[in-house]
């Protein structure tokens, strides 16, 4: 099966409303090492024919999605499971990096995403399926993920925002496994007060929080957005060795 092409026009039909895996290869014309996953994407696309999308997108010419799930390095491979960001792979990988990733969210069937405070916040009681937007099922399915998963809300038009988000920017350098999800609020006003509803946080940009499995496990807002204090929110996050 070959590998299947996107755009930013194509890509919230053909992979955020698609109910399983999809497997994006983000690439440009350019970028050496994005040539070694050629092979890699087409023997993936075979592979898992019929279970799983296997896709690539020309970050060129395609800057809405790179600039909205932040794409730093080339080439970098998203996982998405029901239109939720589960993985991000930075650099060209081995096959086996990319068959076990997958097989691992197959065997889950989760919807993977990422997120920690000292008290936790249940998610809010569900409305019934044909009274919800796409927003709150996307924001839903967000909180859900079973690893956690950083959301950063940026404003575009504030100050405080932009130096935030260079920290936000400095903690993904360094910790590009992270799952994570940028929502710019002029952009996704719909999601962002669809996060609020959902999480029980009352909005502010810039604004970051964990999530997982349902709960808010930290958050921060405006000046308390540092590289340290998302460093530390995770490391507490782990399991104790």
């Amino acid at each position: 099966m070959p590998v299947a092409l996107l755009t930013d026009g194509a890509f919230s039909a053909e992979v955020l409303a698609h109910p399983g895996l999809v497997v994006v290869d983000i690439w440009a014309e350019w970028c050496t090492p994005c040539r070694a996953l050629v092979p890699i994407f087409e023997a993936l696309a075979d592979r898992y024919n019929g279970r799983v999308r296997v896709a690539k997108l020309d970050a060129d010419a395609n800057v809405e999605v790179v600039t909205r799930y932040d794409v730093r390095a080339l080439p970098t491979v998203l996982m998405f499971q029901g239109g939720v960001l589960v993985e991000r792979l930075s650099g060209a990988r081995s096959i086996g990096t990319y068959t076990d990733a997958i097989d691992a969210h197959l065997a889950r069937g989760d919807a993977g995403a990422i997120a920690v405070s000292s008290v936790e916040r249940p998610m809010a009681a569900p409305a019934p399926a044909n009274a919800e937007s796409g927003a709150i099922r996307e924001a839903r399915q967000l909180l859900a993920n079973d690893e956690a998963t950083l959301v950063f809300k940026h404003s575009s038009s504030c100050p405080i925002s932009f130096m935030a988000k260079r920290q936000y920017d400095q903690f993904l350098v360094a910790n590009p496994d992270v799952p994570t999800r940028l929502v710019i609020v002029q952009k996704e006003r719909e999601l962002s007060n669809a996060l609020e509803t959902v999480s029980r946080l009352r909005h502010a940009s810039p604004q970051a929080f964990i999530v997982r499995e349902g709960h808010v496990l930290w958050d921060a807002s405006h000046d308390d957005i540092t590289q340290p204090h998302l460093e530390a929110a995770f490391v507490a996050l782990r399991p104790p060795a």
